[in-house]
């Protein structure tokens, strides 16, 4: 009888294949998920995009960018609500004036007639198109106007004692009643800068100090859907910063489908 040898005896053992296979498997499913999730993350934000623009008004050629942000879509999806939106136009005209329009939304429900959590917009106005609205700023004609903050400098020129003089005048602009507001608050006289009330004092410049000094308006809620509530005017660097509020309403709700109104 001949010998045999220990590992002769022994069962060879069987690769184990599930693993191996279990686990590309799963990897397939990352992948297409990742695929599919992206590919409905793109068809919400073209859609979104589309939407934005008809609440808007957006000219047709203006460029509508919406991203979608939060975990992924179709978690989201699932919850009922996306976590955070964002819109923005460039150049987007509000009446005579144009800037950068930037819309942000939290808490957006897939039921267009539920209230969104919240909802603001930033509305940024150069410093040139600002001069849009230079004849609207003051009592006084103004030649230019220059963004110092938080002042908006309108440069002009006044009639007095049958002279000519340049005048410049520090304005603060707010949100009053819904409207963008544009109070004096300073004067510049040659190479002094006054506050405004010593301007009413001055013995020469107080004989006009209260045509200059009157604040001025310009309604643009006339231009936004009425669901917009004008909360901040200032100037924020190098541009005039007017943001908005419309947290707490609905999508599909009258707000977003018609425009505000301005006295008469």
């Amino acid at each position: 009888m001949s010998a045999h040898t220990a590992t002769d005896t022994l069962p060879r053992r069987k690769r184990r294949v599930w693993p191996w296979v279990l686990g590309g498997f799963l990897v397939l499913v990352v992948v297409a998920l990742v695929a599919i999730d992206a590919l409905a993350r793109g068809f919400a934000e073209d859609l979104i995009a589309d939407q934005a623009a008809e609440v808007l008004d957006v000219p047709e050629g203006t460029q509508v960018e919406a991203s979608i942000g939060g975990g992924p879509v179709l978690l989201q999806v699932v919850s009922g609500a996306l976590d955070h939106v964002e819109v923005q136009v460039d150049g987007y005209a509000v009446g005579p004036l144009a800037g950068d329009l930037t819309l942000t939304a939290e808490g957006v429900p897939f039921d267009l007639q539920a209230p969104t959590r919240s909802l603001t917009v930033r509305y940024d106005v150069s410093e040139q198109a600002l001069g849009a609205i230079s004849g609207s700023l003051s009592g006084v004609p103004i030649d230019s106007v220059a963004l110092e903050e938080p002042e908006i400098v309108a440069n002009g020129s006044v009639s007095l004692l049958g002279l000519t003089l340049p005048l410049g005048l520090g304005l603060t602009p707010a949100a009053v009643d819904g409207a963008l507001a544009f109070t004096p608050t300073s004067a510049r006289i040659g190479d002094a800068t006054i506050e405004a009330s010593a301007l009413a004092d001055d013995p020469v410049w107080g004989a006009i100090a209260g045509s200059v000094l009157q604040q001025q308006t310009v309604c643009i809620a006339d231009q936004l859907p009425s669901a917009l509530t004008m909360t901040t005017v200032e100037v924020a660097g190098d541009v005039l910063r007017i943001e908005f509020d419309g947290s707490g309403q609905a999508l599909d709700g009258g707000g977003f489908t018609t425009r505000g109104s301005c006295p008469a």
